[in-house]
């Protein structure tokens, strides 16, 4: 029977090196031994505790001015970039990942969940829209998630995306609504007869749409947030009453025939119809989150990002079922994504069955790769700063981002379709959609490009990293297993770890290991040195295992 009850004791160095690769992109030697002496309650209290930004956004790497507010350390938003608006939106990516990828807490990577949920694309609108649609995702990422809702679908980027902009009362666009119900929230269920599918009815897609008309999006509603600070002053869309439909709703059985009452706009002020328009939202979306089904298909989206892609019948009712109903009590993700990273399903101690591994389960996405890799050797990226136009452009936008992270499928904020990436939504393989031959290479690019001091303007030091990190670097078998120990979910057995060491460090033989010893004790200061050299192909195939590519 698998099981949300939380695990007791401490972590260890196994458990805490899954929590770290499932619920964030920052792992290091360092993180696992400190995790390892927590326990579960611990651990979590720490991933619930967000640190401050180096960069609160992306900096000019010209001009040293921020991009998107003003800041009282850089000064004045500087609107002459002079670099194309398709490129400062991957500056806006880059910033991101940098910050992400520094992230010892759970916000970068439930922030990114939220993205795979409410899905847009960062070309829909110039990047201080999308820098506002990332500070939503990130504000409400272990928030109030029925607030969450009410407000991204005011949000500027998605009104855009999904064309609600244009939902008008003499005209209505169902796009928006549709999507919300499908992809966003709901979730089809299976089709009941053609137009009516288990959770709604076509015609609730067409009631929906009403209650959903006369938004627009605006560039000049900065700071003008109508939830003010207690929303972080996130800007965001606005009502006009002359676009919205304000008759009656009905909704179908699925919704219990739901009623939104016709609303009479005799005598009534702009400002009340505005506020009546905001109340409909707030109606519809609460109808639709009260429906059991909404909890237990965004649960079902939490199971499989973060702990495994099969979804059996057991593991809908003993663990989607209670789950959902704690999120559905209050829609509390905290509470929720706690619950999750708890219980002793989530480490795979509720059952000896060893097919169904949930450590080392996943493939790792492009993201998780990346980022996982520069976080775990500590990879000297150009500083935005000091080093902005090489931060920016060499190393994020043309290097991570085209050469890895677009090559293999995932540009990060630019799905290729309103559903998002493949490996979120489609069944039954999932995440094994992110490893296949047009994204295979690409993945194992990565490793040529943390090599490649040219191409990422950076030089990584692997044995600078090793004599860090291995407390006998100078024994081949030493340096695999405390690295593979580092590098992998699961440490490695005597034959996995000779591989790696006679075959691919001591060159399938033919450099003996006293050999290496002294050489390892001669010359490993020397960034230029043989050593230097012989474990460039150890780093490479760690970066290929099959261990390293899952998590």
């Amino acid at each position: 029977m698998a099981s949300l009850l939380p695990l007791s004791g401490n972590l260890g160095k196994r458990l805490a090196k899954h929590l770290l690769r499932r619920a964030s992109y920052n792992i290091s030697k360092a993180r696992i031994e400190e995790f390892s002496n927590y326990t579960v309650s611990q651990a979590i209290a720490k991933l619930l505790d967000f640190p401050a930004k180096k960069l609160t956004q992306p900096i000019h790497y010209d001009t040293g001015s921020p991009w998107i507010n003003d800041d009282p350390i850089y000064g004045t938003v500087d609107n002459t970039h002079g670099s194309g608006q398709i490129k400062l939106n991957n500056y806006l990516a880059g910033w991101w990942m940098d910050e992400a990828k520094r992230d010892t807490s759970l916000r970068a990577k439930m922030t990114y969940f939220l993205f795979t949920d409410f899905t847009t694309s960062i070309r829909t609108l110039n990047n201080e829209f999308h820098y506002d649609y990332l500070m939503l995702l990130e504000f409400f990422c272990v928030g109030d998630w029925k607030e969450f809702v009410y407000q991204m679908t005011k949000n500027n980027v998605m009104l855009k995306y999904l064309n609600n902009n244009e939902n008008i009362n003499t005209n209505p666009n169902e796009n928006f609504a549709r999507e919300i119900l499908e992809l966003f929230t709901i979730g089809k269920g299976p089709q009941a007869a053609i137009g009516d599918y288990t959770n709604y009815t076509e015609g609730d897609i067409e009631q929906a749409a009403r209650a959903l008309t006369g938004w627009n999006y605006t560039k000049n509603n900065r700071g003008d947030y109508d939830s003010g600070v207690a929303f972080g002053n996130i800007p965001c869309g606005y009502a006009t009453p002359n676009k919205h439909d304000f008759g009656k709703k009905e909704f179908s059985d699925r919704f219990n025939n739901y009623v939104i009452e016709a609303w009479d706009t005799t005598g009534k002020t702009e400002a009340e119809k505005i506020e009546r328009i905001h109340t409909e939202l707030k109606e519809f979306i609460a109808m639709v989150l009260n429906q059991a089904e909404t909890a237990k298909f965004i649960c079902r989206k939490l199971y499989r990002a973060f702990v495994s892609r099969n979804i059996t019948q057991e593991i809908e009712d003993d663990i989607i079922v209670p789950l959902a109903s704690t999120f559905r009590a209050n829609y509390n993700l905290e509470e929720t994504i706690t619950q999750l990273f708890q219980s002793q399903h989530f480490y795979d101690k509720d059952d000896s069955d060893n097919s169904d591994e949930i450590i080392g389960g996943l493939i790792k996405s492009p993201l998780d790769l990346a980022l996982q890799s520069l976080s775990i050797t500590d990879y000297p990226v150009p500083d935005a700063i000091t080093d902005g136009r090489n931060h920016y452009l060499k190393f994020y936008y043309r290097g991570l981002g085209d050469r890895v992270l677009t090559a293999s499928g995932q540009d990060i904020f630019r799905p290729p379709s309103v559903a998002g990436f493949p490996p979120t939504y489609e069944a039954p393989d999932y995440d094994k959609f992110w490893f296949n031959t047009s994204t295979i290479i690409p993945r194992y690019d990565l490793a040529n490009l943390l090599l490649d001091k040219n191409t990422l303007k950076a030089t990584f030091n692997i044995s600078e990293f090793v004599r860090n990190n291995v407390s006998d670097p100078a024994n081949p078998e030493t340096l695999v297993s405390e690295l593979a120990s580092i590098f992998f979910p699961e440490d490695i057995d005597a034959a996995r770890v000779n591989y790696f060491a006679t075959e691919i460090l001591l060159e399938g033989g033919s450099i003996s290991p006293t050999t290496w010893a002294n050489e390892w004790t001669s010359d490993n200061m020397n960034p230029n040195s043989g050593i230097e050299e012989a474990l460039k192909p150890l780093f490479r195939a760690f970066i290929w295992a099959q261990e390293f590519q899952t998590n």
